[in-house]
């Protein structure tokens, strides 16, 4: 009976966990929409009325994402976003090198990065572990 228990246990928590993860998911891809079509308007409206507000950069930025795999869907996620691109991901130290087509402010840039990648880690990392 007991053993019974510690099955339903983990069974509860397995399903607890993936509640918890596939709402996570969906709370960054609503965010991540959101963030597609301000930057695709932005671009069209550069477009439409060139030399407005194109100040492009390119920065470093430093991850805090540890496997190659939350490397990667940041880079992706990054290049997907209309008027950024990644240039470079380097191993050591970790950083990925990105051009902004408004980036006037490089500081700023970074931010909307930094909030963009800590969105996304706490999505994809098992709840709990999400700031290790």
């Amino acid at each position: 009976m007991n053993q019974d228990r510690t099955v339903a246990h983990r069974l509860g928590e397995a399903a607890r966990v993936a509640v918890v993860r596939s709402a996570r998911v969906l709370a960054f891809a609503g965010h991540y929409l959101v963030l597609l079509l301000r930057a695709s308007l932005a671009v069209a409206l550069e477009i439409l009325t060139p030399g407005t507000s194109l100040s492009p950069a390119i920065i470093e930025f430093p991850l805090r994402a540890r496997t190659p795999t939350e490397v990667s869907v940041i880079a992706h996620l990054i290049n997907l976003t209309p008027g950024t691109l990644v240039l470079e991901v380097r191993d050591r130290p970790r950083a990925l090198y990105v051009h902004g087509m408004f980036a006037a402010d490089p500081a700023a840039f970074r931010r909307e990065l930094a909030d963009l990648e800590g969105r996304i880690l706490h999505a994809i990392r098992p709840p709990g572990k999400e700031d290790e």
